[in-house]
């Protein structure tokens, strides 16, 4: 199979398009209300939201797991709102609007397996799927051909990936109880060192923590950037994150993002972690239990995850699998 670029916005098998009205948060960093600034970017993208935060629906009781192969479609991400009293997200469909701030997010394909995206952006060509026959191709909006990176100058946070919504219905993203065992989410990226380009590139792999009352708590993000010789990872809790982490990605391959979320003596811990999905699956990256946010802080005060989203996503054509929720510690995460 073989993507070609036509226009910005593409039609693959399972396109996703969500709706266009604009939501009401502004991607930043967590607990200060100002923009990440580990780099030149000026983060502007609003936050995915949940479909209601106007107490119409009820928030659901319980997390419900599940598993996101992409076998037959693109489920929990994007999901379409244009129904409801309190407004929708901007559609995924790759374009960048004259304002940034009201920015549309980027696109999410299926795509089977050995697919050629060198018509597109020529990001790691005929890679096989993870498991099975098919997997997504996911790109952020304004992305142009791999090589160029995001427009330049970067005004707002323009290259900004597709989301997708924890629980399903109305009530998406609105998890407001912190599970008792608490929960693991995982996804895998396909990393190539030899085409991440330019210098500087970067993918943000987040995953947002509801407050008590389901809305917006904290962002929790791994980064992995291309440092002009190899992809390093790092975390943090803001968009774009940092180019400058120790630990390395060594190879070309499969990589599968860990966010381990658990109750540590009654306060709220997050593990993050990158594993490789070759033989062994060796750990490439790790952080140590945290407090979420970075101070020891009740259970009762979270809630459950709300979105998960790439917020800075300058790849073309990023391939992504393995899209999960479990209930309870995972330390290697879900695996297909």
């Amino acid at each position: 199979m073989r993507i070609r670029k036509l226009t910005r916005t593409r039609v693959l098998a399972g396109s996703i398009g969500a709706v266009a009205v604009a939501a009401t948060m502004v991607f930043a960093m967590a607990g200060s209300g100002a923009a990440a600034n580990a780099s030149a970017r000026n983060v502007k993208h609003l936050r995915p939201h949940a479909l209601t935060r106007s107490g119409i629906y009820n928030t659901p009781s319980g997390i419900t797991a599940f598993s996101q192969q992409f076998a037959t479609n693109t489920n929990y991400f994007c999901p379409a709102d244009q129904t409801l009293p309190t407004g929708a997200n901007q559609p995924c469909d790759g374009n960048t609007n004259a304002n940034p701030v009201y920015s549309d997010y980027g696109t999410i394909d299926r795509v089977s397996s050995g697919y050629n995206n060198g018509g597109y952006g020529n990001y790691a060509p005929e890679t096989h799927a993870l498991t099975g026959q098919w997997m997504a191709v996911v790109s952020g909006d304004a992305d142009g051909n791999q090589g160029l990176g995001c427009p330049q100058p970067l005004i707002g946070e323009y290259c900004t990936g597709p989301y997708a919504l924890f629980g399903s219905g109305l009530s998406a993203g609105t998890y407001s109880t912190f599970p008792s065992g608490g929960f693991t989410v995982t996804d895998d990226l396909y990393l190539s060192p030899s085409s991440m380009l330019p210098s500087g590139s970067i993918v943000d792999d987040d995953v947002e923590l509801n407050n008590s009352s389901g809305n917006y708590g904290i962002d929790n993000t791994i980064t992995a950037c291309w440092t002009g010789t190899t992809i390093g990872v790092s975390f943090g809790n803001g968009s774009p994150g940092a180019c400058n982490a120790t630990s390395e990605i060594p190879a070309a391959g499969w990589y599968r993002f860990v966010f381990d979320f658990s109750d540590v003596a009654g306060n709220a811990y997050v593990t993050r972690s990158v594993l490789s999905e070759s033989p062994g699956h060796a750990v490439e990256a790790s952080t140590l239990p945290e407090p979420v946010g970075g101070t020891a802080t009740s259970v009762n005060t979270w809630g459950g995850p709300g979105y998960f989203w790439l917020p800075t996503e300058d790849i073309s054509g990023l391939p992504l699998a393995n899209f999960a929720l479990q209930l309870g510690q995972h330390s290697s995460g879900h695996t297909p």
